[in-house]
């Protein structure tokens, strides 16, 4: 069963703008890439969704990207913004199964991400295999959803869990760090938003309540925005008491001597 039906794609775009699943839209991106040079680069998303943080790679940055995710609906659209933003012919969309990346050894000078790996359950496996695709010298720049370091006992964190349909599989930002260097990653981030969400998630959470709800209604029903807003209440929640995290991770391949 799909995750992300038609219609939350759709509810998800009317709050965080076209093409993007999670929040802060073009310059977002450019945040988790601060310091990279991407001109002409070959780029890796990893679970790229609708298309939003690959078409802003390859319009702002200049790079060449490959945008892989494991449902074909996301893909679809993914393809169609990429084309109305007039970069389809530098970004190619693919559609993969669960498990390890179907790319050569050293394919890649950058892998990106934005809040998609957690989704990944085996962490270890994970950052092991974005470093076996990366060439020498290559980085992991990446934004994630993390749970605080004392995320079991925030009961507004909890809470959030209890209610969300999705399958999720949170590290904190340490067992992150810990994880990426026993994969062999050096120079490694992470660089806390919290802050940066907490105040942003009840401004989002606001517009859901009001300007956007008519038009929420309208692409699913009033019992999904009803529960839907629940969430969005609940996930404002543990932003604003920590135990939601989010993180820009970033890591670097070991150049060769």
């Amino acid at each position: 069963m799909a995750q992300y039906a038609d219609d939350f794609i759709d509810r998800l775009h009317l709050v965080w703008g076209p093409g993007f699943l999670s929040p802060g839209g073009p310059e977002e991106v450019a945040e988790v890439c601060r310091g990279l040079n991407l001109e002409d680069a070959n780029v890796l998303d990893i679970g790229c969704g609708t298309g939003g943080p690959s078409i802003a790679l390859a319009r702002d940055k200049g790079a060449r990207v490959v945008g892989i995710d494991i449902e074909p609906q996301l893909l679809d659209r993914a393809r169609m913004l990429a084309d109305q933003a007039g970069v389809a012919d530098r970004i190619e969309f693919r559609q993969v199964k669960p498990g390890p990346l179907a790319f050569e050894d050293s394919s890649f000078d950058v892998v990106f991400s934005k809040d998609a790996l957690i989704h990944i359950p085996d962490k270890q496996a994970l950052y092991a295999d974005i470093r076996r695709v990366l060439k020498s010298g290559g980085a992991l720049a990446a934004s994630d959803w993390l749970a605080g370091e004392d995320a079991d006992d925030d009961e507004a964190f909890q809470h959030y869990l209890s209610l969300v349909p999705l399958d999720y599989t949170m590290a904190t930002p340490q067992q992150t760090a810990d994880v990426m260097r026993h994969a062999g990653f050096e120079g490694v981030e992470t660089r806390d938003r919290n802050a940066w969400y907490a105040e942003l998630a009840p401004l989002e959470v606001a517009r859901i309540e009001g300007p956007l709800r008519e038009q929420i209604i309208e692409v699913s029903d009033a019992e999904t925005y009803e529960k839907w807003l629940a969430i969005r209440r609940a996930l404002a929640a543990a932003a604003q008491s920590g135990g939601l995290r989010p993180t820009h991770l970033r890591g670097y391949n070991p150049a060769d001597i």
